[in-house]
């Protein structure tokens, strides 16, 4: 809590234990992942290999990229303090977000080891419900102050619907994720994927899409960039605006239209303008091309998507005078680079442009529209921040 508003935090991470994959994955599979650094002494963040193959580009590998940003353990430690020695335990996380006066985070990882295309459908599960067993232990320690969204195996629909089902059912998740990016040359707008939109819309559980720059594999900007500068500044932002569009356009939210989607950290400045222009092209092809949407991109994402913002983006008060402001999320990023943590929130609250009301809104009561997590997930006492 900050100022005496309740603060939830819709998209954040952590740095994942090295030890998750030993300590949660299924025997089977625990000599076909490992973590290991390109060369002795570097100091690179998460450099995970998955049946032989590191799942980061070799621009994040071997580049310096890292040092650009200051995303070094020297510097990270600087930045977040000793929660990063202790492998950003849970209550050393809770202890983070007391600071930055967080009262609720949902964490979204891993953000590279899973989704290189051509992995091991079976493999590709297990590592799901490995992480997912390590989310359960994150949310006890953690005082149930952190919760993670759950990631989903896209490789087999029948595999992603059971594991969709197991973490619901067995862990107590609640909302889960996938990479905005083609997957096996497909776009989430693909008809191969109805049957995961199928349960999460029965189960009234949602889903959210969160782009991490570096896979190894087709994203925004790969093709043609390799500093830090030309390539974040695109990735992220582009990525879920494809995903966005092939979801509206091929009929995701005509087929399925209590889904719930979340596009995090894309920001939301470009939202009225995008929106603005698929409807163009809509009207112009889309009774040859998009024949099953029936109603505006407008009308879809007002019916079944939400995108965040961060603390600083200065022009959200536009998108708030063209959509309203019941869409938007708030997000913190810790513990990223250029997160502005500890004074995520206070940066946040300090915009002219947004009335004391949407603050009140995006920080608290339109992620809990969008989660709809059950009473017993949310904190019972909240508490002003130390920070």
């Amino acid at each position: 809590m900050k100022n005496g508003i309740r603060i939830f935090d819709a998209d954040a991470h952590v740095v994942e234990p090295r030890d998750l994959w030993e300590r949660f994955l299924d025997k089977p599979y625990r000599h076909r992942v490992s973590w290991q650094q390109p060369f002795p002494g570097m100091d690179r963040f998460r450099p995970a290999t998955v049946d032989g193959r590191y799942t980061q580009s070799h621009k994040t590998l071997y580049g310096r990229q890292q040092e650009a940003v200051r995303w070094t353990t020297e510097a990270m430690v600087a930045k977040y303090g000793d929660v990063v020695n202790r492998g950003f335990d849970g209550p050393g996380v809770a202890q983070s977000m007391r600071r930055e006066g967080v009262d609720l985070m949902v964490l979204y990882g891993p953000g590279y080891d899973m989704w290189i295309d051509g992995i091991d459908p079976d493999l590709q599960a297990a590592m799901a419900r490995a992480y997912n067993r390590w989310a359960e232990e994150m949310r006890e320690t953690s005082g149930g102050r952190v919760l993670a969204a759950a990631p989903v195996p896209l490789s087999d629909m029948k595999r992603a619907v059971a594991e969709v089902r197991y973490a619901y059912e067995h862990l107590g998740i609640r909302c889960f994720w996938a990479r905005p990016n083609p997957f096996n040359h497909r776009t989430l707008g693909d008809p191969f994927f109805d049957p995961l939109w199928e349960i999460l819309q029965d189960l009234d559980a949602p889903f959210a899409t969160h782009e991490f720059m570096g896979l190894v594999g087709t994203s925004a900007g790969e093709d043609r960039f390799s500093s830090f500068v030309e390539w974040h500044s695109c990735v992220h932002q582009m990525e879920a605006q494809m995903a966005m569009l092939t979801m509206i356009v091929r009929g995701v939210f005509e087929r399925f239209p209590r889904l719930r989607v979340a596009y995090m950290e894309a920001g939301s400045g470009w939202l009225p303008s995008w929106l603005h222009r698929i409807h163009e092209h809509l009207e112009l092809a889309g009774w040859l091309e998009a024949p099953e949407c029936t109603k505006s991109p407008k009308e879809y994402f007002m019916q079944n998507c939400w995108v965040t913002t961060e603390c600083d983006e200065h022009v959200l008060y536009h998108v708030i005078e063209e959509l309203g402001d019941q869409r938007v999320l708030f997000e913190t990023d810790y513990p990223h680079p250029d997160s502005k943590y500890p004074k995520a929130v206070e940066t946040f609250l300090s915009q002219q442009r947004v009335s004391a009301e949407s603050k009140k809104r995006i920080l608290w009561d339109n992620a809990l529209d969008f989660y709809r997590f059950p009473d017993a997930d949310l904190p019972s006492e909240f508490l002003e921040a130390t920070g």
